[in-house]
């Protein structure tokens, strides 16, 4: 163990301390391809040191996987992470080979961290090289984490609903005797072992019925034949969400269940988790990753609402919430698409579709309609042009209207890529910008609220990292613009008269009730215009808050102040529009009437109110001059 501490960040503390804390490691010896954390979703819980064998770390996404990098003998991971990220992995670390890790508790390694400022710079200093690379800057901080997260389905763990009982065979069995001992077993799958009995392929019914029946194979072959590998796993105390996130990213039907010593103790099926609960957002997502045909999506997007309505009652995290409203309508814009790109053929250049507003913040609520454009590449042959044009043109067409098809409504003031202002070259987006930030006008502006938190989520996501450099440049070029989108942003005022008293409509449809996405439209916006400031990449408001509290942007009262009312607020709209849904029976809105609210949640949304009022008047004064 010595050997492994010789090196940084040990060598930056005193000999004494290093002994000291040998005594806290624990040796781990971990099975080759186990994950050890997910990206996102894994609770970092001990800071680990790689003492024998190799391990790869990666952030995988639009199910490529980018940032990847070997850990080798004496490497570290998780430092950051349990530092900087609420102890919640920013990538996904996957062990190559048997190995054996030194691990330290993440309350000790913090310690040391507050101890030894060079110990913690090293780590720090990581992060500020990290930042560098504008992938990495886009996954920091995805989530503040909250200990209080509450879904009866998703939080109880794997061990609750697995199935215990562990079907193997030998690598050179038939596939027929494979397929005997799964009848006999009423197992869904089958481990394999290699000869030195340790587990590393799997087969599962579907494998049966789509590689050995299907092909006709000769059902008298090795079972080697048909096996899937490696093994994909999840330690029985995680979380039914870890495995559910697996299952979608992975895109396994059948995970492996671990124990603490990682030995294999049973499997998790997508037909367990479906029968755990029979309106999970699992089914949801399967059943929308196998429609053959846009028929099938058919107003896909309302059977989400009934799916949320008990997370939501239950007083889930908004942004757990917001997360799976995300993951929904990912797979629902790549199977739209997927259908539209089979129809046209395939695109003529480069481009990336792009999502705005609340959906590119990967803040969704109930009530969807469409904010996205298409990017492509700039191109020179004038016939190129015309021809790109033109086949974007109708690929727009197709994915918008097939979107409405499955609930997303049109966008009534056409921010839509079927606008042919709003399907264009990456050159043409770029003079867009350009103008906003120069000319400012009120449209300009109003633009820049909805445009300026886009997100490429298909396609060659190149284009539009370029398009966000091209954006911050041209802001930091700019500075009056901040000014100019500060004094539009002040116009929202949170709902709250003189006296503390909530101020309603006085006439119309929501008479003596107020807008609640009006209420937290001052959080979004103090949010976007110091990211901008400060060339913050993502787009999340959360994300951004924290980025912006790392930079010392915000106090720490501050930042708690912001994220906490966020929350509520959005918890509020959420609770309204299930209310709407379901009680009601009409479409969901975010008006809530402050009669029809307890003392308690009113004295709260006075005081939400009055703190954004607070950070309103630092908005003003670090933009505008005046307090």
């Amino acid at each position: 163990m010595k050997h492994e501490l010789d090196k940084a960040p040990f060598s930056f503390l005193p000999e004494l301390a290093v002994e000291n804390l040998m005594s806290h490691f624990s040796s781990e010896t971990i099975k080759k391809d186990t994950i050890l954390l997910v990206q996102e979703i894994s609770s970092i819980e001990k800071f680990l040191v790689l003492s024998q064998g190799s391990a790869q770390y990666y952030f995988e996404q639009n199910n490529e996987k980018t940032l990847q990098g070997r850990l080798k003998e004496g490497d570290n991971f998780g430092g950051i992470s349990i530092l900087l990220n609420d102890a919640v992995a920013l990538r996904t670390l996957k062990v190559l080979e048997d190995s054996v890790f030194l691990s330290l508790d993440a309350d000790i390694f913090l310690k040391t961290c507050a101890e030894f400022e060079e110990f913690k710079a090293f780590f720090t200093n990581a992060l500020g090289a990290l930042m560098l690379n504008k992938s990495y800057a886009g996954i920091i901080a995805r989530q503040i984490k909250d200990r209080e997260f509450n879904l009866p389905f998703f939080n109880q763990p794997i061990s609750a609903i697995f199935r215990p009982n562990i079907v193997t065979c030998p690598h050179d069995a038939t596939i027929n005797e494979a397929a005997q001992k799964m009848a006999k077993n009423s197992s869904s799958s089958i481990f394999i072992k290699d000869e030195k009995g340790n587990v590393d392929a799997i087969i599962t019914d579907a494998d049966l019925r789509n590689s050995a029946i299907a092909s006709k194979l000769d059902l008298e072959l090795p079972v080697s034949t048909i096996v899937s590998s490696p093994v994909v796993s999840v330690p029985a105390d995680a979380q039914v969400f870890e495995a559910f996130i697996t299952m979608i990213g992975e895109d396994k039907n059948h995970l492996a269940v671990c124990s603490k010593a990682n030995d294999i103790i049973g499997t998790i099926s997508d037909k367990d988790l479906i029968a755990a609960q029979a309106n999970s957002t699992y089914l949801l997502i399967k059943t929308i990753q196998s429609a053959k045909n846009v028929n099938q999506l058919e107003n896909i997007h309302s059977k989400m609402a009934l799916m949320l309505l008990d997370p939501i009652r239950n007083g889930a995290n908004p942004e757990y919430i917001t997360r799976l409203i995300t993951t929904i309508s990912d797979a629902i814009l790549d199977k739209v698409i997927e259908f539209s790109i089979a129809k046209l053929g395939s695109p003529p250049c480069k481009f990336a579709f792009m999502i705005m507003g609340s959906e590119g913040r990967e803040e969704q609520t109930l009530i969807s309609d469409q904010d996205n454009g298409i990017i492509y590449e700039d191109l020179q042959n004038d016939s190129d042009k015309e021809y790109a044009s033109a086949y974007f043109g109708k690929l727009a067409e197709l994915v918008c209207d097939q979107l409405n098809t499955a609930g997303y409504k049109f966008c009534d003031g056409e921010c839509m890529a079927k606008n042919p202002k709003w399907c264009q070259s990456l050159l043409s987006w770029k003079k867009y910008f350009h103008n906003w930030i120069y000319q400012g006008s009120p449209e300009d502006l109003l633009h820049s609220s909805i445009f300026f938190d886009f997100k490429g989520v298909w396609g060659d996501l190149e284009l539009t990292d370029q398009l966000k450099s091209f954006l911050l440049n041209s802001v930091e070029k700019r500075a009056g613009f901040l000014r100019h989108l500060t004094e539009n942003a002040l116009h929202f005022k949170p709902p709250i008269g003189l006296f503390g008293k909530l101020v309603v409509e006085s006439k119309g449809e929501h008479k003596d009730s107020f807008n609640l996405k009006w209420g937290m439209q001052p959080i979004v916006d103090l949010a976007r215009i110091y990211s901008l400031k400060h060339g913050i990449v993502q787009t999340n408001t959360l994300t951004r808050l924290f980025r912006l509290y790392t930079k010392n942007v915000f106090t720490n009262k501050q930042y708690i102040d912001l994220v906490q009312s966020y929350n509520y607020v959005m918890h509020l709209r959420f609770l309204r529009q299930i209310t709407t849904i379901v009680d009601e029976e009409k479409q969901p809105d975010n008006y809530i009437n402050p009669n029809n609210l307890s003392y308690l949640d009113n004295a709260m949304l006075k005081e939400v109110f009055k703190k954004i009022e607070q950070l309103q008047g630092k908005l003003k004064s670090e933009f505008i001059g005046t307090a």
